[in-house]
């Protein structure tokens, strides 16, 4: 089953201002980096689709169909950076307003939770846009008053509002756009034009009628904003790979890890559903094929220029190549498989729920901030005395298959224990930081071990298969020794690299 074929995806980097109806725009002649202005007016109107609950917009995102300008199509507005959004375009086809393309609808199916859009406003705006120009001709910059006439579905009331909007080239030096960007809020300040409030027209609009989340134990506010954020950045990933995007599986997976780790690391403090767990571990574990392949291509296809046989390196390459290739668009196609089952739709309802509904494991928790922030400390004590106990066993390992085991072990603990101390984060800032530092050296050593063992499988499938010449034999053998190298030296600085983490961590609870 192919993936949602991928829209035309463009980087906005704009900012709104607000301005009344009296403001005239200031003068732009003179900014740094502006050689012609260009100037224009035209009329767009643009439908907003989202569910009745707004889900779309919760997870600031705008799904909208344009007509007029030059940009007429279905546009999704996904947000990326500060001051940045990624905008998917959509053609408008032939079909009627009502009709979502089915490509969009798809790429949206975990986002809905299975509920259907319908539209949500309609805004009518008169643009006036300003095209500034460098000396070399290309566009810097546009700056456009908008005065928009919003209606809102919900309860058909009317909004009238002006603003400005200032979207910049990104392709120009950091530099370049820094200049523009202070001369002109300089010459926005002086006219008493300020920044907006509102992070898109839509949200203007529809903002106030957002679901807010139930009020929980203020104590217990870290970890329901650590499960959100994740929860959000899992909703995001879900479209990345829907699109094929890179890198897109191993941030999913990653969310899917820590929204788990959080769960179960703070179950004696917060009321956890063990079945809830043990799907986001299914997840985790349909997604690590497609991730896992990508990482060991990679890595070998880089190793080969190690052989010292230089004739056998483009044989060694070629048959990695084929083997990767084949297994990698399988798991591909299982990880957009999984994201287009029912049981991954229920999941991410469940996760709504569980983050809206968070509720304390005990009463006291619930009751009093200090002895939440105490218990969350103490389960990362907990996590520290597992973790020591799983690094001191990897000494004691008899083999090399037992050794690789135990480091395992020890990883997916100190992993655990890095999660959970992101969760308390806020409540420690700058101690944390430099906690989680330290923590990233040592998963850093013990990532690098676990590559080096997946690797070493990998190149032992390889070499068990027919059809091999010489030149592979030797190839595959030569990396295969490289690797085991890797894997001893890093298990060599084990004790070392969780030392001096678990001292940096004592910290928080000493």
């Amino acid at each position: 089953m192919p993936s949602t074929p991928s829209p035309a995806a463009a980087e906005e980097a704009e900012r709104k201002y607000s301005a009344t109806g009296d403001q005239p725009l200031p003068d732009l002649a003179g900014l740094p980096s502006v050689d012609a202005i260009d100037v224009d007016r035209f009329e767009l109107s643009a439908q907003y689709y989202d569910t009745a609950d707004l889900n779309l917009l919760r997870s600031k995102i705008t799904l909208r169909r344009r007509e007029g300008g030059d940009d007429a199509g279905w546009h999704l507005k996904l947000p990326s950076g500060v001051d940045t959004r990624t905008e998917l375009h959509f053609p408008l086809g032939d079909d009627s307003a009502e009709d979502i393309p089915a490509d969009l609808s798809s790429l949206l199916r975990g986002l809905l939770r299975g509920a259907p859009l319908s539209l949500a406003a309609l805004l009518v705006t008169q643009r006036h846009r300003h095209r500034l120009r460098s000396p070399d001709g290309d566009l810097l910059a546009e700056v456009v008053v908008d005065e928009v006439d919003a209606v809102r579905r919900a309860d058909g009331s009317e909004i009238r509002w002006r603003e400005i909007e200032v979207e910049w080239n990104s392709s120009f030096d950091e530099k370049t756009i820094g200049r523009f960007l202070s001369a002109l809020e300089k010459r926005f300040a002086a006219a008493g034009i300020t920044r907006s409030e509102s992070p898109s027209k839509l949200h203007r609009v529809l903002g106030d009628l957002i679901p807010t989340r139930p009020r929980i134990a203020k104590g217990l506010l870290p970890v329901r904003d650590y499960l959100a954020a994740e929860l959000h950045t899992l909703e995001l990933s879900d479209l990345a790979v829907r699109r094929d995007a890179p890198d897109s599986v191993h941030s999913m997976r990653k969310a899917a890890r820590r929204l788990r780790s959080a769960l179960q690391t703070y179950s004696g403090e917060i009321a956890v559903d063990d079945d809830l767990v043990d799907e986001l571990r299914w997840l985790g574990r349909r997604l690590s094929p497609s991730r896992d392949l990508e990482v060991q291509w990679e890595r070998l296809a880089d190793r080969v220029a190690d052989i010292p046989v230089e004739s056998h390196r483009e044989a060694t390459r070629a048959r990695i190549d084929e083997y990767f290739s084949a297994a990698s668009e399988a798991a591909r196609l299982e990880a957009v498989d999984t994201l287009r089952s029912d049981r991954y739709v229920a999941l991410l309802a469940r996760l709504d729920s569980a983050i809206d509904d968070l509720a304390p494991a005990t009463e006291a928790v619930g009751a009093r901030p200090k002895v939440a922030r105490k218990e969350l400390l103490h389960a990362i004590e907990s996590l520290s005395d597992k973790v020591s106990r799983r690094v001191a066993e990897v000494g004691d390992a008899e083999s090399t298959a037992e050794r690789d085991e135990l480091m395992h072990r020890a990883r997916k603990g100190a992993k655990r224990m890095r999660y959970a101390i992101e969760v308390i984060a806020p409540l420690h800032p700058k101690r944390s930081g430099r906690i989680l530092d330290r923590f990233d050296t040592f998963q850093d050593l013990l990532g690098e071990f676990q590559d080096s063992v997946v690797a070493r499988e990998h190149l032992l499938h390889m070499l068990s298969e027919q059809g091999h010449t010489a030149e592979t034999s030797f190839g595959l053998g030569i990396l295969f020794r490289i690797e085991s190298e890797i894997g001893d030296a890093q298990a060599a600085h084990l004790d070392e690299g969780w030392r001096k983490a678990h001292r940096s961590a004592r910290r928080l609870w000493s």
